[in-house]
């Protein structure tokens, strides 16, 4: 009897060895400009944006071998954001002009610097940015409009589910759009897919009484979070056209998931929750191919903590994740 114990702790312990070697492991370069910046996106030559969440604000752009960024300006006021860059290099996000009041998206290159993209109301924020330059976010007003803006056509209100509002978070190279809008009578927000052939439709997330989606890839493959009416906590979804939704879950023992962006292997990255005390504690994660959650900061090497979540995830694997402090983690 001893011996058949020796062999069951021997294989289990073999087992987890093999798991640990066959993990993706990763190394970290941190981001420079101090304490309080963030993140926000990155494309697939390592260059990441993101902000400084000091006052005055600033949009920054990383570059893959400098730490420190560059300043990208602003429309005339004190404050601005990057929050996603494309393969050409493109950057938007969002700055106040010169009454230091209005808001409106921005399209930043290296060549023209920052442009302003307008507003169809009192003012706009841009989110996300394909490599044909078709930018997406949301107009601000009375309402929140999601919008689409292209070289051709300028900014285009994409509408809502039929109630009085909306917002885009992401778009794929075929321009097909994706983030959150209300139905008529409601006040609660439905994840949305808007292609330029169906117009504005909600994705099916089953019984999810609320949902946002923030990412979409090349397959259509869509992430982003939902809340879960089974224990009323917000859990990561990934949603294909062939497969429908799939809950995501969390780490053990948490309660609770966004999913931020997804590439196009289909590995997923994002921020997964435990309750402490009463408090939601974060931990960035990684679902490789949709599977179990991961714990980034584990997997890198030397370990570091990165509590406020991942925000975005290239083609090599290279991903973007915050805190303390921003991070460059790439695949060893």
């Amino acid at each position: 009897m001893k011996s058949l114990h020796v062999r069951i702790l021997l294989f289990l312990f073999t087992l987890l060895l093999s798991v640990n070697l066959w993990a993706q492991h990763y190394t970290a370069r941190r981001l420079n400009g101090g304490r309080q910046i963030s993140v926000n996106g990155i494309n697939n030559s390592g260059m990441s944006v993101g902000g400084a969440s000091i006052s005055p604000r600033y949009a920054l752009l990383w570059q893959p071998n400098n730490s420190n960024p560059l300043d990208l300006g602003n429309l005339g006021g004190h404050y601005a954001e990057a929050f996603a860059i494309n393969n050409l290099g493109q950057v938007v996000g969002y700055s106040v002009l010169a009454d230091k009041s209005t808001y409106h998206a921005f399209l930043w290159s290296s060549d023209t610097g920052m442009h302003d993209l307008g507003a169809l109301g009192a003012g706009s924020q841009a989110n996300a940015i394909n490599d044909h330059t078709e930018v997406v976010g949301g107009l601000f007003g009375n309402t929140l409009h999601a919008f689409l803006w292209t070289q051709a056509g300028g900014m285009q209100d994409l509408g809502t589910l039929g109630g009085s509002f909306s917002t885009a978070n992401g778009i794929n190279t075929a321009g097909h759009v994706v983030g959150t809008a209300t139905r008529s009578g409601e006040n609660i927000g439905r994840a949305f897919i808007w292609t330029a052939q169906d117009g504005m439709k909600e994705l099916d997330l089953g019984q999810a009484s609320a949902s946002q989606a923030w990412a979409i890839n090349d397959s259509d493959q869509v992430v982003g979070t939902f809340t879960n009416p089974q224990d009323n906590y917000f859990h990561a979804f990934l949603w294909s056209p062939t497969a429908g939704m799939k809950d995501l879950g969390a780490l053990p023992r948490n309660v609770a998931s966004i999913a931020s962006a997804i590439n196009n292997s289909g590995d997923v990255v994002g921020i997964s929750f435990a309750l402490k005390q009463g408090t939601l504690k974060g931990f960035s994660v990684i679902w490789k191919h949709g599977g179990a959650a991961q714990k980034l900061g584990l997997l890198v090497v030397p370990k570091i903590g990165l509590p406020r979540g991942a925000t975005g995830i290239n083609e090599s694997g290279q991903i973007a994740a915050n805190g303390p402090g921003s991070w460059l983690l790439t695949p060893q």
